[in-house]
């Protein structure tokens, strides 16, 4: 008699957005993401290479259809990474999809949970990437937790120090500043974008949200008045620059969290700048020499891959 087969069971986004809505889910989120980090380093977590397609060294994707959400503009940043991996003795293993950036009108993505016992998979999340976006926000207000100046956390929004500086405007420094009004008192921050539409829109929706925002002129100028940046661009090339001058004139404790350079060839930071450094923190050493903006230091030889720790 042939056995019946069993279908996984699927949780829907709207039962997803109830469940990651609480501020009780955010602090739980930071807290498991820190535990993943300490067993990854010490050897309890297995993490496979990443996938990332569309996106250099590969081709661009094509069909991107007749919408004019899909024009060729030149800004083609879209990609879909597969990441996958396992905590040893644990009872399942998960392979995650998550795909966005220009000119996808939206993010996309799902969440695949196996058995480690049997191979079956036996749940869907169809989080449409909403799970990809809180996980790298927690890992944000994580670092800043550990790693960020003591002004941030004394919440003293009448000193010129206490200031968070985002750099983009997109959905990421959104969730960025949600998480990091878990960690953080300061309320001050400072955004620039390309688009000056989109600032004003971004300083609107985080002003609703109890943040004091203003914008600025030039990523440079977050340098100089920022205790703790956030880089939450898909940009190619530096877009915070080593100057002399802008050496100089940082003469205040400053923590960068840098969150864009999610694939080959991304960067945010002036190799020379991330030199300048008295820490360099990564998620994962082994992934920092190919990725993220240690990539173009370390080839450089601006810095050493030994002189990086991580995070766990």
């Amino acid at each position: 008699m042939k056995q019946q087969q069993s279908l996984p069971s699927i949780v829907t986004l709207t039962e997803i957005e109830e469940i990651v809505s609480t501020d009780s889910f955010a602090l739980d989120l930071i807290d498991a993401i820190k535990k993943g980090f300490l067993s990854y380093s010490k050897g309890g977590f297995n993490a496979c290479p990443i996938q990332t397609m569309g996106a250099p060294p590969m081709a661009p994707f094509s069909g991107r259809g007749s919408s004019s959400d899909y024009d060729d503009d030149g800004n083609y940043q879209a990609q879909t990474c597969v990441k996958s991996g396992y905590v040893t003795g644990a009872f399942h293993y998960v392979i995650k999809v998550a795909s966005g950036g220009h000119p996808f009108p939206h993010n996309s993505g799902l969440m695949q949970l196996y058995s480690q016992s049997t191979g079956k998979l036996e749940t869907i999340l169809l989080d449409e990437g909403i799970l990809t976006e809180l996980r790298t926000a927690a890992v944000g207000a994580l670092a800043a937790q550990l790693l960020a100046p003591s002004v941030l956390m004394a919440g003293n929004n009448g000193d010129a120090r206490c200031c968070v500086g985002m750099l983009g405007t997109g959905i990421q420094a959104r969730y960025q500043l949600q998480y990091l009004a878990h960690v953080i008192k300061c309320r001050n921050v400072k955004v620039w974008g390309r688009t000056k539409e989109h600032v004003q829109q971004y300083i609107k929706d985080m002003t609703a949200e109890g943040w004091n925002v203003s914008s600025v002129d030039t990523p440079q100028d977050l340098l100089t008045s920022c205790s703790l940046i956030v880089t939450t661009t898909s940009s190619r090339e530096p877009l915070l620059k080593y100057t002399a001058a802008a050496d100089n004139s940082i003469k205040h404790p400053l923590h960068i969290t840098c969150i864009g350079s999610d694939a080959t060839g991304k960067m945010e930071l002036d190799p020379k700048l991330a030199a300048t450094a008295d820490l360099l923190v990564a998620d994962c050493s082994l992934q920092t020499a190919e990725r993220g903006e240690f990539e173009d230091a370390l080839k450089q030889q601006l810095v050493e891959l030994d002189s990086v720790v991580e995070l766990g």
